[in-house]
């Protein structure tokens, strides 16, 4: 299954929507066990079961009986939430898999300053070949310095 791509920045708010046919819980919340799992560089966790939020940066629209599953993150940090998101719907009991979307979100920040190297300002002698470095740290996605 693919996933979906979504961009944030960070300190902004970004929704997740989980969509599915309402007939495939048809037989009720009691029998059908609704989830969101993380999975970045730091956590590989759940952040919300039915009702239950498990980090406070998270909300949910909870109307499995139009479909929607829907996960808002508020205040979007890199460290916490640039990675894959899964939304499972599964029937209770034999875990079967209803029905299941992933989201690639990436939290964009810029990158740091660029930095030319050997230092600030360079010496260079008339016929010979002088080598400059420009890089950056930091940035999401990876930057490309050309």
């Amino acid at each position: 299954m693919t996933e979906e791509v979504k961009d944030t920045r960070e300190g902004e708010n970004v929704t997740l929507e989980c969509r599915f046919p309402p007939q495939l819980v048809s037989g009720g919340q009691d029998n059908t066990t609704f989830y969101w799992a993380r999975d970045n560089k730091h956590y590989k966790d759940n952040v919300a079961i039915h009702h239950a939020l498990l980090d406070p940066n998270y909300r949910v629209d909870f109307q499995p009986d139009q479909g929607r599953y829907d996960l808002r993150i508020t205040n979007a940090s890199y460290d916490r939430d640039n990675g894959k998101f899964e939304c499972y719907v599964k029937a209770s009991g034999s875990g079967r898999i209803i029905h299941y979307q992933a989201f690639a979100l990436t939290v964009l920040t810029p990158p740091g300053p660029p930095q030319i190297l050997p230092g600030v300002n360079p010496m260079s002698t008339e016929g010979k070949t002088t080598e400059l470095t420009c890089s950056s740290t930091g940035g999401s996605p990876v930057p490309d310095i050309k």
